[in-house]
């Protein structure tokens, strides 16, 4: 397929500072005016940010709580957040508790950010099917403590965790 080319002018100033960028960078002109353009249309391209859906492909269980907490700092900074969520996770190997996690963190996302909630995240397979406490905890006073506190998101997946579920210290 032929593509038409497009033209675009700058003042000669302007002409001059992208230059001088793309010369200490190692690009041609284009290559600095396309990226540049690219970054305007899509400001998250090239930051390396992550989907739930990627990390369940790409990561071990095991290793999760970090590549988890990088998560929850890119979504914060994100601005297409509906794309870090919208994908329903296919793990590379078997998931265990994060299946929940993944799907009650796009569920409260989502309502928190007033995006759509992705339909997998709501399907059956996404609910413990006993209830999850935080710490593993059989104190029946912190258990209540805990579905007080817990965002309904959670709950509704059956994850009783705290208020503090998704906040990052």
């Amino acid at each position: 397929m032929k593509t038409k080319p497009i033209g675009i002018r700058f003042e000669p100033d302007e002409y001059e500072q992208i230059s001088d960028y793309a010369r200490r960078s190692g690009e041609t002109f284009s290559q600095v005016v396309r990226e540049g353009a690219l970054a305007y249309v899509d400001p998250d391209r090239g930051k390396g940010y992550r989907s739930l859906a990627e990390l369940a492909a790409a990561v071990e269980p095991s290793e999760m709580n970090l590549a988890f907490s990088q998560f929850l700092d890119d979504f914060a900074h994100a601005e297409h957040k509906e794309a870090l969520v919208a994908e329903e996770p296919l793990w590379a190997s078997e998931p265990g508790r994060w299946r929940y996690d993944f799907a009650a963190t796009a569920h409260k996302l989502s309502h928190d950010h007033g995006l759509p909630v992705p339909h997998w995240a709501l399907r059956d397979e996404y609910v413990a099917t006993a209830p999850v406490y935080a710490f593993g905890t059989t104190n029946p006073q912190f258990q209540e403590y805990l579905r007080q506190t817990t965002p309904r998101e959670f709950q509704w997946h059956n994850l009783f965790l705290g208020e503090n579920v998704l906040t990052r210290a």
